[in-house]
Protein backbone atom coordinates (compact mmCIF):
# COMPACT_ATOMS: atom_id res chain seq x y z
CA UNK A 1 0.00 0.00 0.00
CA UNK A 2 1.15 3.64 -0.86
CA UNK A 3 1.29 5.74 2.33
CA UNK A 4 1.22 9.66 2.05
CA UNK A 5 3.92 12.46 2.67
CA UNK A 6 2.71 15.51 4.19
CA UNK A 7 5.05 18.21 3.69
CA UNK A 8 5.29 21.46 5.80
CA UNK A 9 7.67 24.06 6.84
CA UNK A 10 7.90 27.36 9.09
CA UNK A 11 9.09 30.22 7.58
CA UNK A 12 9.71 33.47 9.90
CA UNK A 13 9.71 36.51 8.47
CA UNK A 14 13.53 36.59 7.70
CA UNK A 15 12.84 33.55 5.34
CA UNK A 16 14.82 31.23 7.59
CA UNK A 17 13.23 27.67 7.31
CA UNK A 18 12.50 24.79 9.21
CA UNK A 19 11.08 21.46 7.64
CA UNK A 20 8.57 18.93 8.29
CA UNK A 21 6.85 15.68 7.59
CA UNK A 22 4.52 13.12 8.38
CA UNK A 23 3.48 9.98 6.96
CA UNK A 24 0.27 8.63 7.08
CA UNK A 25 -1.50 5.98 5.53
CA UNK A 26 -3.52 5.68 2.33
CA UNK A 27 -6.35 2.92 3.14
CA UNK A 28 -9.08 4.87 0.76
CA UNK A 29 -5.97 5.20 -2.36
CA UNK A 30 -6.83 8.70 -2.46
CA UNK A 31 -5.03 10.33 -5.00
CA UNK A 32 -2.59 12.82 -4.41
CA UNK A 33 -4.32 15.19 -6.55
CA UNK A 34 -7.15 14.93 -4.88
CA UNK A 35 -5.37 15.15 -1.00
CA UNK A 36 -3.90 18.29 -2.47
CA UNK A 37 -7.09 19.79 -3.53
CA UNK A 38 -8.95 19.33 0.12
CA UNK A 39 -6.40 20.16 2.73
CA UNK A 40 -5.72 23.22 -0.04
CA UNK A 41 -9.24 24.16 0.41
CA UNK A 42 -8.90 23.81 3.83
CA UNK A 43 -5.86 26.07 4.64
CA UNK A 44 -5.52 29.93 5.63
CA UNK A 45 -5.08 31.75 1.73
CA UNK A 46 -4.47 27.93 0.82
CA UNK A 47 -1.26 27.28 2.01
CA UNK A 48 -1.35 28.04 6.37
CA UNK A 49 -2.31 26.29 9.36
CA UNK A 50 -1.52 26.20 13.10
CA UNK A 51 0.58 22.71 13.57
CA UNK A 52 -0.77 22.49 17.04
CA UNK A 53 -4.10 22.26 16.02
CA UNK A 54 -3.80 19.17 14.09
CA UNK A 55 -1.62 17.34 15.46
CA UNK A 56 1.52 17.87 13.68
CA UNK A 57 5.36 18.98 15.01
CA UNK A 58 5.80 22.39 15.65
CA UNK A 59 8.59 23.62 12.99
CA UNK A 60 9.70 26.51 15.29
CA UNK A 61 13.04 27.55 15.76
CA UNK A 62 14.75 27.36 19.53
CA UNK A 63 14.78 31.32 20.29
CA UNK A 64 11.82 33.55 19.64
CA UNK A 65 12.36 36.54 18.47
CA UNK A 66 10.36 39.50 16.49
CA UNK A 67 10.31 37.69 13.21
CA UNK A 68 8.41 34.51 14.36
CA UNK A 69 4.41 34.30 14.03
CA UNK A 70 2.46 30.95 14.54
CA UNK A 71 2.04 30.06 10.62
CA UNK A 72 3.25 26.80 9.15
CA UNK A 73 2.66 26.55 5.55
CA UNK A 74 2.15 23.65 3.24
CA UNK A 75 4.83 22.16 0.75
CA UNK A 76 2.99 19.66 -0.35
CA UNK A 77 2.02 15.92 -0.48
CA UNK A 78 3.38 12.71 -2.03
CA UNK A 79 2.86 9.19 -2.50
CA UNK A 80 5.85 7.15 -0.63
CA UNK A 81 6.45 3.46 0.55
CA UNK A 82 8.00 4.76 3.51
CA UNK A 83 6.82 3.15 6.66
CA UNK A 84 4.45 5.49 8.77
CA UNK A 85 5.52 8.59 10.75
CA UNK A 86 3.35 10.60 12.86
CA UNK A 87 3.87 12.48 15.92
CA UNK A 88 1.35 10.50 17.58
CA UNK A 89 2.73 7.24 16.90
CA UNK A 90 -0.66 5.59 19.53
CA UNK A 91 -2.97 7.51 17.04
CA UNK A 92 -1.99 5.36 13.50
CA UNK A 93 -4.04 8.21 11.86
CA UNK A 94 -4.83 7.48 7.79
CA UNK A 95 -4.71 10.56 5.94
CA UNK A 96 -8.35 10.67 5.76
CA UNK A 97 -8.85 11.16 9.03
CA UNK A 98 -6.00 14.37 9.20
CA UNK A 99 -8.01 15.85 6.78
CA UNK A 100 -10.96 15.68 8.86
CA UNK A 101 -8.80 16.90 11.63
CA UNK A 102 -7.80 19.77 8.77
CA UNK A 103 -11.84 20.63 8.21
CA UNK A 104 -12.47 20.45 11.92
CA UNK A 105 -9.62 23.35 12.10
CA UNK A 106 -10.72 25.12 9.74
CA UNK A 107 -14.61 25.34 9.89
CA UNK A 108 -13.46 26.13 14.07
CA UNK A 109 -10.72 28.97 12.86
CA UNK A 110 -7.17 28.49 13.19
CA UNK A 111 -6.37 29.49 16.26
CA UNK A 112 -3.01 31.52 16.48
CA UNK A 113 -3.10 30.96 20.28
CA UNK A 114 -2.32 27.52 19.72
CA UNK A 115 1.54 27.45 20.16
CA UNK A 116 3.82 27.52 22.43
CA UNK A 117 4.07 30.21 24.80
CA UNK A 118 7.00 31.98 24.66
CA UNK A 119 5.58 32.41 20.68
CA UNK A 120 2.24 33.90 22.62
CA UNK A 121 4.12 36.08 24.91
CA UNK A 122 6.00 37.21 21.83
CA UNK A 123 3.28 37.91 19.96
CA UNK A 124 1.35 39.73 22.84
CA UNK A 125 4.45 41.94 23.12
CA UNK A 126 4.21 42.97 19.49
CA UNK A 127 0.74 43.56 19.55
CA UNK A 128 1.07 45.81 22.36
CA UNK A 129 4.35 47.70 20.35
CA UNK A 130 1.68 47.95 17.87
CA UNK A 131 -0.94 49.85 19.76
CA UNK A 132 1.42 52.35 21.11
CA UNK A 133 2.57 53.34 17.95
CA UNK A 134 -0.99 53.56 16.50
CA UNK A 135 -2.12 55.78 19.41
CA UNK A 136 1.13 57.85 19.09
CA UNK A 137 0.49 58.26 15.23
CA UNK A 138 -3.33 59.16 15.98
CA UNK A 139 -1.72 62.07 18.35
CA UNK A 140 0.52 63.30 15.10
CA UNK A 141 -2.95 63.08 13.05
CA UNK A 142 -5.10 65.00 15.20
CA UNK A 143 -1.74 67.42 15.27
CA UNK A 144 -1.68 67.57 11.66
CA UNK A 145 -5.94 67.97 11.29
CA UNK A 146 -5.37 71.38 13.99
CA UNK A 147 -3.04 72.95 11.74
CA UNK A 148 -5.29 72.14 8.94
CA UNK A 149 -8.20 73.62 10.67
CA UNK A 150 -6.36 76.91 11.73
CA UNK A 151 -3.92 77.18 8.64
CA UNK A 152 -3.29 80.66 9.28
CA UNK A 153 -3.27 80.56 13.01
CA UNK A 154 0.17 81.35 13.29
CA UNK A 155 0.09 84.89 11.57
CA UNK A 156 -2.09 85.74 14.42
Amino acid sequence: MTNIRFIYLYRDSSNYKQHGEVILSNEKQLSIEEIDTQVRALFSDGLFFIARQVQLEERFFAVVNEDDHPWHEFVQVEATTDPTFDPIPEAKRDITQFMKELEQAHHSGWDETKVRADLIQQIEKEREALKRWLVSQSHVVKMMEKRTDHPNQHLM
